[in-house]
């Protein structure tokens, strides 16, 4: 009879550890699902916020409040690559009044260098200035930042860009979370737990244009 009580107990305390183990194992994929939730939503709001802000001022290229300061198509933008560009704009006077106040100006877009303070190897800086002020700069987790030209044919034009030719462009955009999930990834691996969100748009490069 004693024996079989062992035998009983040693069973118990094998059947009681394995739940104990499988309760532990739905709790770290319980754990895990809500952090790559949390950070998947990071993404996509940050390229929610980015994209908002990138489409209203490509969407003004050339713009001017005063309609006697517009210039022709061919110098509404300054410089091209593919990964910046520089164009003439009428900036909005705050974030409550978007009407420009009649004066151009030059704002560039640029792709910037890597980030080293996030434990994503691959996000980088995009910045966003008006020439000749401060550099302000984004660290919402781009990663790439693309911008294909193409002439009024839609034939896609070669580098150095001729910015006098430029009818369409393609916008990529990529971002993935800066921080991830479940790790602090010091060694800057893991690269499979930083969701990524894609942005692409074909838009005529001003409203402006005619070509």
């Amino acid at each position: 009879m004693g024996y079989s009580t062992l035998i009983d107990i040693l069973g118990a305390m094998i059947i009681g550890g394995l739940m104990l183990l499988s309760i532990q194992t739905l709790n770290e994929n319980a754990s895990s699902a809500l952090s790559n939730y949390s950070s998947d939503l990071i993404a996509q709001q940050n390229l929610t916020s980015l994209v908002e802000v990138l489409d209203y001022d490509f969407s003004r290229i050339g713009y001017c409040e005063n309609v006697d300061s517009i210039l022709n198509p061919s110098d509404m933008i300054i410089a091209a690559d593919s990964t910046s560009i520089t164009f003439w704009t009428d900036l909005g006077q705050s974030q409550s009044n978007f009407r420009g106040d009649g004066i151009k100006e030059m704002l560039t877009y640029e792709l910037g260098p890597l980030v080293n303070e996030t434990p994503n190897p691959n996000d980088r800086l995009l910045y966003r200035y008006k020439v000749g002020s401060v550099k302000d700069a984004s660290n919402l987790g781009v990663t790439d930042f693309k911008i294909h030209y193409f002439d009024n044919m839609k034939n896609e034009l070669t580098h150095p860009i001729d910015t006098k030719l430029i009818s369409f462009m393609q916008i990529d955009l990529k971002i993935e979370d800066c921080y991830g999930y479940d790790t602090d990834n010091p060694d800057k691996t893991y690269l499979e737990k930083f969701p990524t969100v894609f942005w692409r748009q074909l838009k005529m490069a001003t409203k402006n244009m005619n070509r």
